[in-house]
């Protein structure tokens, strides 16, 4: 193995996170395909923490090794134990993805429980058979979704292309759905699965009794979308695995725009798709030297040491509770086309459960401080003690632990964490979704003696939903103040279509989003019903953009939870001039019906419009599913700009800088905001701006309100529209090269038997 000692001297890029002091830690570079000797320490600790987890402690992963363990007491009772222990025995099978053999042991519990005199014996029966007709219709999916993949595989409404060839997993489970509703004609959930499974023969509506059917309107859109098309596959961005990250933005300073994807499972790659500028993708994770970095749930670009390479945090151990002591890693970017895991370097190796975080410059010092949100559970004891921790930047590649300084000291399930200015003072604040409890606001009012804040959640009216998950800021009205979504989660009383059903056309669940409109007083109005938000939507993985540069944020929410039932279509809503949402998912073909985590927006291919990245899978080991990437088909002729901004005197990739572009359209002038963020707490936009313009005739100014202590507002004018800039703070901006790069597509293989 190579390994090149990075001290003060410059090495192929590589440096020693700009130490300004004599005592800093050296740490060792990697070189292509060798990862460094603190890489293989770090990638040796997590293993070994994950190798610690008990497996009968969690539930959402190491199926298998559970299914081994059960398939024991199976052979080892007798009686009502046996059939109790093979019920358990089957279902960690199907959750391990042995769809066959979880229908074979759902057969013999069948068959043995015909046979015995057992209490409450027809329900028993009842559902097992709902796991039999579960195990039956995911092995349609792993036959057909998965293993017989189409552009259009399971996506709501499925079309001709992507209906089963392989039918034997969706007739049984047909079968078994249509006996389970005439003994139990109230179970919506069934209802709603027996439409899908009929739905992938192309049977529905007709093969579907009447009574039995969802809603006649239920797959139909109000307005006229254009239709998007997956193409991950033909790209060659297809990763199969489980529920994670995703951060695009471009990691080698080429001006292309590049991919950073995670899977939570143990033994989940870490991968690095790189874009050669030609409009394909090659996988460079051997060549960037992290070859063994596996697991995450999410993943957060930034630039802690501002050397203008985009670094990467790397969060683990959510939702193990108390077996979720697993380190997060902090990858540093060498610039040579190299990462080395820097965490303990860094002062950031603790071992808790953690799943979201924000990178915020909170006391304007000029480098990004960070916050990481825990899950903790309040009152379980030190088992689940885990408090959120926030990290002060030390401006020489080390943070220090300062929440109870700060007034941040969180004790809380946290699920997602999202920053930005709500004020307008230029100090980035803090929002906090929390699992089964009241969300969190904290103003920032730091000062000289350091990092401050003040909860001002009760006075601000942005508690709800109190069982959420991804949040993030945003101008949704474009008037200058940044509003906040918040949405909804599972509270696991009701499986999720159970739930859907349920709440049909009603106009006020609460299990619906939230969007809180900013008043600009430090108080916000819940907007979701007005804007049409009324549907509940059980989201993991979110993110915004815009979809038809008509510069109002539309957004994309990727559904689901770890239950196998929860195939509800990700969803995506459309802005229409922050008067209102549109549904257009089955109109534009986002339906998706696997887990949605990460998503990312970016124009991936240079064309002006936004493509959508999503990471799709569960948390069980056999829940896997390819990601998608949507491809903007770009059906209209509204204008943009792209805006790649440096910070001088602020940190360097200028994360939490506003930007307002003033346009004239219809003769008319009005404003469109963006805010320099990755966008939501799960998933990561690029870092540049692309911002639409809609039909407007010019651009007046551009004004940039930079990050920082006493930063003074920027004004720019003479930009033109179709056109990318590169601006350093204070500077005048520079014209860079921005040309259409069509995506190469390999072409995919029919559907065939």
């Amino acid at each position: 193995m190579l390994i090149v000692l990075c001290g003060l001297a410059l090495v192929v890029g590589c440096k020693n996170d700009q130490a300004s002091s004599s005592d800093s830690k050296q740490v060792m570079c990697a070189s292509p395909g060798n990862p460094a000797p603190e890489t293989l320490a770090m990638i040796d600790s997590v293993q070994k923490a994950q190798a610690a987890i008990d497996p009968l402690k969690i539930t959402v992963f190491l199926s298998a090794e559970r299914a081994r363990i059960l398939k024991q007491k199976v052979d080892a009772t007798n009686g009502l134990d046996k059939l109790n222990f093979m019920v358990m025995w089957g279902f960690e099978e199907l959750k391990a993805g042995q769809s066959q053999d979880a229908i074979r042991i759902f057969d013999e519990v069948l068959q043995l429980a015909n046979t015995m005199q057992i209490p409450g014996k027809e329900q028993t029966m009842l559902e097992v058979k709902k796991l039999k007709a579960l195990s039956a219709l995911r092995l349609g999916e792993q036959e057909n979704c998965i293993l017989n993949h189409t552009t259009a595989s399971c996506i709501l409404p499925i079309a001709a292309e992507g209906q089963h060839t392989k039918t034997q997993g969706s007739e049984m489970a047909m079968d078994l759905y249509q006996e389970i509703l005439k003994a139990s004609p109230d179970d919506l959930t069934s209802k709603y699965l027996l439409s899908v499974a009929a739905m992938t023969l192309g049977q529905y509506p007709s093969g579907v009794p009447k009574a039995m059917r969802m809603p006649d309107n239920y797959y139909t859109s109000k307005v006229a979308f254009p239709h998007f098309t997956d193409i991950a596959t033909e790209m060659g961005l297809e990763q199969r695995g489980l529920a994670g990250g995703v951060a695009i933005d471009d990691y080698n300073n080429d001006g292309y725009l590049d991919m950073m994807v995670s899977s939570w499972g143990f033994h989940d790659q870490l991968h690095y798709y790189q874009n050669k500028g030609d409009g394909s993708f090659e996988d460079r994770t051997v060549e960037a030297a992290i070859k063994g970095v596996t697991g995450g749930l999410n993943i957060r670009q930034t630039d802690y040491n501002n050397d203008g390479n985009i670094d990467l945090l790397i969060l683990r151990g959510a939702w193990f509770r108390d077996q979720g002591r697993v380190p997060n890693s902090l990858l540093r970017n060498n610039g040579d086309g190299t990462f080395t895991d820097v965490t303990i370097q860094a002062g950031l190796y603790t071992k808790r459960p953690s799943q979201n975080a924000v990178w915020a410059d909170f006391d304007q010092d000029g480098w990004l401080d960070l916050f990481i949100g825990n899950e903790a559970v309040p009152d379980g004891g030190p088992d689940f003690y885990f408090p959120s921790e926030l990290y002060h930047n030390q401006g020489d590649g080390t943070f220090k632990e300062v929440s109870a300084q700060a007034n941040l000291q969180i004790v809380a399930f946290v699920k997602g964490s999202t920053g930005g200015d709500i004020n307008n003072d230029g100090k980035p604040d803090l929002y906090l979704s929390i699992l089964n409890g009241n969300n969190r606001l904290f103003l920032n009012e730091s000062d000289a003696g350091g990092i401050k804040f003040r909860e001002i959640s009760y006075t601000a009216g942005i508690g709800e939903p109190y069982v959420s998950f991804p949040t993030w800021m945003f101008d949704y009205n474009n008037d200058g103040w940044l509003d906040i979504f918040v949405s909804a989660y599972s509270d696991g009383s009701e499986d999720l279509p159970g739930k859907v059903l349920r709440a049909y056309g009603k106009k006020d669940d609460p299990f619906r989003p939230r969007l809180y409109r900013n008043n600009g007083n430090g108080t916000f109005t819940d907007m979701s019903v007005v804007m049409g938000l009324t549907e509940p939507v059980f989201s993991m993985g979110s993110n915004y953009g815009d979809l038809d540069n008509d510069g109002y944020p539309d957004f994309y929410l990727g559904t689901g939870e770890p239950n196998l039932k929860s195939i509800v279509p990700n969803k995506m809503y459309w802005n229409r001039e922050g008067k209102s949402y549109a549904d257009v998912t089955y109109a534009g073909g986002f339906g998706n019906i696997q887990k949605g985590h990460g998503v990312a927006w970016a124009d991936l291919d240079m064309d002006g419009d936004q493509d959508i990245f999503e990471k799709l899978g569960g948390s069980f080991e056999g829940d896997v599913y390819q990601s998608v990437l949507f491809e903007n088909p770009n059906q209209n002729e509204n204008h943009w700009i792209v805006l790649r901004l440096e910070g001088a005197d602020c940190n360097r990739k200028a994360i939490g800088a506003r930007v307002e572009v003033k346009i004239t359209e219809g003769g008319k002038t009005r404003s469109v905001w963006e805010m320099v963020s990755p966008g939501s707490s799960f998933g990561g936009n690029s870092l540049q701006l692309e911002m639409g313009l809609g039909k407007a005739e010019k651009i007046n100014a551009v004004k940039i309100f930079w990050p920082g202590k006493n930063a003074t507002p920027q004004e720019v004018t003479g930009l033109q529209m179709e056109k990318a800039y590169s601006i350093r703070q204070g500077e005048a901006p520079k014209e860079i090269s921005y040309t259409y790069t069509p995506f190469k597509k390999t072409g995919l293989a029919e559907h065939t038997h």
